[in-house]
């Protein structure tokens, strides 16, 4: 699994520097809020694979560490269908011949915007990336985005806890957990 980003909030639209300022300013006490919440029940994800893939009869060894992508050297070949990062590395440290990579991107909360004016209310947000790699060749055997978007059911302006938002969020956080895994049931 990858390294686990802050939980943030992101202004998709506010693109210019007078742009982002208005945007950050203006959802300061909702900034501070999401910055408070957990991601606990996405780390669990690695260990949920895990299970169902020995489930399954697959031998598994699961990596404790976080695994920082970034910082993995690129592939200097550009074959088709296959992984950006050279994981050979990983591969032989801990004996594999397949990799299954849970990459998360972002997790917070998004609002878009249109230059310095919000053009949607805020939606709860997971997105990344699960990915199987056959280390044999750093092929894909498979791969999946993910970007799961919840809006509040009512009114999402209920600071300074924002109950609205906060359970949007955590259903974003579900709605993630059960796309990550679906591939492996």
């Amino acid at each position: 699994m990858s390294t686990m980003p802050k939980v943030d909030t992101y202004f998709p639209g506010a693109s210019c520097l007078l742009c982002k300022a208005a945007a950050s300013v203006a959802n300061t006490a909702l900034t501070a809020h999401v910055q408070t919440l957990p991601s606990d029940d996405l780390l669990s994800l690695k260990e949920e694979a895990a299970a169902l893939l020995r489930k399954k009869g697959h031998e598994v060894v699961v990596i404790a560490e976080a695994i920082d992508i970034d910082a993995l050297p690129d592939r200097t070949d550009s074959l088709p269908n296959a992984a950006r990062k050279d994981f050979s590395a990983l591969g032989r440290q801990y004996k594999l011949d397949k990799l299954l990579v849970i990459q998360i991107a972002r997790v917070g909360v998004n609002r878009t915007y249109n230059s310095y004016i919000p053009s949607g209310d805020p939606q709860g947000m997971v997105s990344g990336a699960g990915y199987l790699v056959n280390l044999d060749g750093q092929g894909y055997d498979w791969y999946r985005t993910v970007r799961q978007l919840r809006s509040a059911s009512g009114n999402w302006d209920e600071g300074p806890s924002y109950p609205g938002l906060s359970n949007a969020y955590f259903q974003a956080i579900e709605g993630a957990r059960d796309a990550f895994l679906k591939p492996l049931n």
